[in-house]
């Protein structure tokens, strides 16, 4: 058995619990949803399945479009064949010469070229043995000779497209089959509503002259006649430019949410760029599957009915005495400490009881621990307020000396100890957020005190950008840069000492430059430095170093800014050195003056 003892120590006891193991009690719930997974199995069944069938037709359909765009490739082929004939072959040329100045046949001689040319036609008729393909050579004149009269081809059909599509025509690119797209069939005995046609440019090779032009028509029954071949799809068969030539128009020529609910299939047209295309709808694939599986899933669905109920049954018994050691554990969290669970049986909730006895035990250590910590945190505390009496009567006598002086009217010493009061207040708070734009003002006071130190007059010129004036910057991060100004670049007379600090921002990159006129660092040490800088020296070795300066900065804002920061010395334009500081910051939208 198990209990819960109340803070006054009376033991809250919980309902009885199966004879057997919590562990034996979870897998009989399981048991309740052994429907669950025939279930999952009828899915990933359905699954396979439905993925299976789509793949076999994938690659039925595949082969299938393979042979029609190999047909379709091979009477491309045969329009080349006959347009190199026409080009190639001598006497077809001597006759196009004849041909080329013809209006209409006046004359027997006229008569004889239109027969010659007929038969050369006949000639290509052999090889290509398509008796839907037509084709007809016309002049400048506009004159046609068509290959023969096949069914749906008549002469007045034939210039209707030669109207269409002669503007269609480059002139300036001869020997080369030329692709004119689709137009539309509009004869009395046409029995295709559109067809595709291509072209070629016959010249004379010795003079350039045009001799002729030769056209070849592809009707639309062509195509529709090689898609039978694929009828339980839809075929639409596109131009290089993704225009239809034959076809469904349903078909589209890029993927879009029509064809990602079908079985998509292509091929391309050698020679020509063309994309055959073909779409099978899932629904005509896989709807008997589908169908089926879904009736089998509605047969399914009262029995797991039931054991949901069961099994909700069961899950509460269960979980009732997780529910009260949820309860005691609140209790503890309220305050009551003295809470505990009583072990009496040997299942795996006594298990849990008593492992939760052993951490409420270690809770309550720990909280005495914390008491005893936080009221030794307020003596110190104490202390520490109390030693801070003697930096604010430091202040207190240093502002009343410079009151006295100031009724004296000696502003200048009033002001020296003005300037030592700013940086007494930045070294006693160190550690709290200041700006870049508080940062330069103290820099003027501390110039101000080294002035007087070093008996130099020192001129400090600051370029602060309004935006960069509220960023967060580390208290007295620049100081140590301008001290070594003074003592090292001064320390020997220089004419009209300066010091020019420049901030500016590139995208989220903000780079500080400090640069005086002083004695300067010859290059070989700025290349030392530099490297010294940028390798991972210890801070033992630059203790011992005159330049630990410039590394705590350096330490310093690679702590506030990112292991990204750097620190740069180079040569000043102004005769002394330069220290740069880059980093990574988001600025704000505004800011204010130094």
């Amino acid at each position: 058995m198990l209990s819960i003892q109340k803070a006054e120590g009376v033991p809250m006891r919980i309902n009885s619990l199966f004879r057997f193991s919590f562990y034996r009690r979870i897998q009989i719930s399981f048991l309740c949803f052994i429907l669950l997974p025939t279930v999952v199995a009828s899915f990933l069944n359905y699954s396979i399945t439905h993925n299976n069938v789509k793949e076999k037709i994938f690659l039925s359909n595949q082969t299938v479009l393979t042979v029609i765009a190999k047909d379709i490739s091979k009477t491309i082929d045969d329009m080349t064949y006959a347009s190199n004939f026409f080009v190639q072959d001598e006497n077809v040329k001597k006759q196009l010469r004849n041909f080329m100045a013809m209006k209409r046949i006046e004359s027997f001689h006229d008569f004889e070229t239109y027969l010659q040319i007929k038969d050369f036609f006949s000639l290509v008729d052999v090889k290509t043995m398509n008796p839907d393909i037509l084709m007809y050579v016309s002049n400048q004149a506009g004159f046609i000779v068509q290959s023969s009269e096949i069914q749906g081809a008549d002469p007045e059909m034939t210039r209707q497209q030669y109207e269409i599509v002669k503007s269609r025509v480059d002139q300036s690119k001869p020997n080369i089959l030329q692709w004119l797209g689709t137009v539309p069939t509009q004869g009395t005995n046409a029995l295709s509503n559109k067809a595709y046609l291509l072209a070629r440019v016959i010249k004379s090779p010795s003079d350039t002259q045009q001799l002729g032009t030769l056209f070849i028509s592809i009707p639309e029954r062509y195509f529709m006649k090689a898609f039978t071949q694929l009828n339980t799809s839809k075929l639409a068969l596109f131009d290089a430019e993704g225009k239809l030539i034959a076809g469904d128009p349903i078909v589209s020529y890029g993927m879009d949410a029509t064809a990602k609910n079908s079985i998509r299939n292509e091929s391309l047209i050698q020679y020509s760029g063309w994309k055959l295309i073909s779409e099978t709808p899932d629904a005509q694939v896989t709807g008997q599957i589908t169908k089926t599986f879904f009736i089998t899933l509605l047969l399914i669905i009262p029995f797991f009915l039931i054991f949901f109920v069961v099994s909700m049954y069961v899950a509460k018994r269960l979980h009732r005495p997780i529910r009260q050691l949820q309860a005691g554990v609140k209790q503890f969290g309220n305050g009551n400490r003295r809470i505990r669970f009583e072990q009496d049986g040997k299942d795996e909730i006594s298990d849990l009881g008593r492992t939760l006895n052993i951490m409420l035990e270690q809770i309550n250590q720990l909280i005495v621990e914390n008491e005893q910590e936080q009221e030794q945190k307020r003596e110190l505390e104490l202390q520490a307020l109390y030693s801070q009496i003697r930096p604010h009567f430091l202040m207190n006598t240093l502002n009343s000396i410079k009151c006295n002086l100031a009724l004296d009217n000696e502003m200048v010493h009033s002001q020296k100890i003005n300037s030592l009061m700013s940086l007494l207040r930045a070294y006693m708070k160190f550690n709290e957020p200041s700006s870049l734009g508080n940062e330069c003002k103290l820099l003027f006071h501390y110039v101000d005190i080294m002035q007087m130190r070093s008996d130099l007059v020192v001129q400090l010129d600051i370029e602060l950008p309004p935006l960069l004036a509220n960023l967060g910057f580390p208290k007295l991060l620049l100081q140590p840069i301008v001290e070594n100004a003074f003592v090292h670049g001064f320390k020997k007379a220089v004419d009209q000492p300066r010091i020019v600090i420049r901030a500016k921002q590139n995208d989220h990159r903000v780079e500080i430059s400090i640069s005086d006129n002083g004695l300067g660092v010859s290059a070989e040490k700025i290349d030392l430095l530099n490297a010294e800088l940028q390798s991972s020296q210890d801070t033992e070795a630059w203790q011992t170093d005159k330049r630990v300066g410039l590394w705590n900065v350096f330490q310093r804002l690679k702590m506030t800014y990112g292991s990204a920061s750097t620190m740069i010395c180079s040569q000043s334009e102004l005769g002394g050195l330069t220290v740069t500081l880059g980093f990574k910051e988001k600025l704000p939208t505004g800011g204010s003056k130094c």
